[in-house]
């Protein structure tokens, strides 16, 4: 599902939103979202999930092409925890393999 798909389910749902403003709506929603996780905040959407910046260490590496030791420094990256809904409705979508 893309942002364009979002914005024209939106305005489908909703008469009084149109395509544009549901894209503007979306685009400040994550633009929102995007600021507190800079801010090292985390993101919380009761039912759907939470997303918070994780610190990793700096860790050893090599570099693939002439096998050398690098140090990778330390860096930022956001996770993501799904919710018990969205986890809920999750399983309810999956089924066993050979069924």
């Amino acid at each position: 599902m893309t942002k364009s798909d979002l914005a024209a389910r939106l305005a489908r749902e909703f008469p009084g939103i149109t395509c544009p403003l549901a894209r503007t709506l979306i685009d400040y929603f994550l633009d929102a979202m995007k600021e507190g996780l800079a801010n090292g905040d985390t993101v919380e959407i009761r039912d759907f999930g939470v997303l918070r910046v994780h610190e990793k260490a700096p860790r050893k590496g090599r570099n693939p092409k002439t096998g050398a030791s690098v140090l990778i420094p330390a860096r930022k990256t956001v996770r993501f925890k799904r919710g018990r809904a969205l986890k809920n409705a999750q399983k309810r979508k999956e089924t066993p393999f050979g069924k």
